[in-house]
């Protein structure tokens, strides 16, 4: 788990912004403490809102209509918080962020992001890398789902982030490779006699 030691470190890597830009976007955010089991985003919110994670771990998943709970994404440290329906579009939210660990976050409306790069194209340029950023995971998940038995989605995820392995409970592991934690306790077995 590589924490963040405070909300510059997140930025550091966007080399095209500099110190202003830095401060101009920490103005427009907070860092917010959450307690696991606590929901970042519900179901239905049409807020515009999204966090960077310095310390901790979220889950988004959607409900079938039998009620059945399909995890959709995880974000650690570094990784940012939010559902595309609230980034791509202007419509309630289908998805549900929960806090899967006590997390602490720098919050944004994403409004202010989108007002901050009116006026500043390294801050447009930021907001662009954040959807790339997004995009790119959801795709590469979308991917293995199309492309990948279940067993070559459980080692796409080991090599993803071994760590979620420990820090995720098995039934919220099984539902995002679309398995049954039955299942996905067999796999495992089988794959640890190899």
């Amino acid at each position: 788990m590589s924490e963040l030691n405070n909300v510059y470190d997140f930025f550091t890597r966007f080399s095209f912004l500099n110190d202003e830009d830095i401060d101009e976007i920490v103005k427009v955010s907070s860092v917010k403490n959450f307690k696991q089991g606590e929901e970042f985003i519900k179901l239905g919110s049409t807020r515009k809102k999204l966090g960077i994670i310095q310390k901790g771990l979220i889950r988004g998943y959607s409900i079938k209509s039998n009620g059945e709970e399909v995890t959709v994404i995880f974000a650690k440290e570094g990784e940012i918080a939010s559902t595309y329906d609230l980034i791509f579009h202007d419509r309630p939210t289908r998805q549900i962020v929960e806090f899967l660990e006590p997390t602490d976050m720098m919050v944004f409306e994403y409004r202010e992001i989108e007002r901050l790069a009116e006026g500043n194209p390294r801050i447009e340029r930021l907001k662009h890398q954040f959807i790339e950023d997004f995009l790119i995971k959801v795709l590469e998940r979308l991917e293995t789902f199309l492309i990948c038995t279940p067993e070559e989605r459980y080692l796409w995820l080991i090599e993803e982030d071994e760590t979620l392995l420990q820090r995720v409970q098995q039934r919220h592991l099984a539902s995002f490779l679309g398995i049954t934690p039955v299942s996905l306790s067999r796999l495992k077995s089988r794959i640890s006699k190899r």
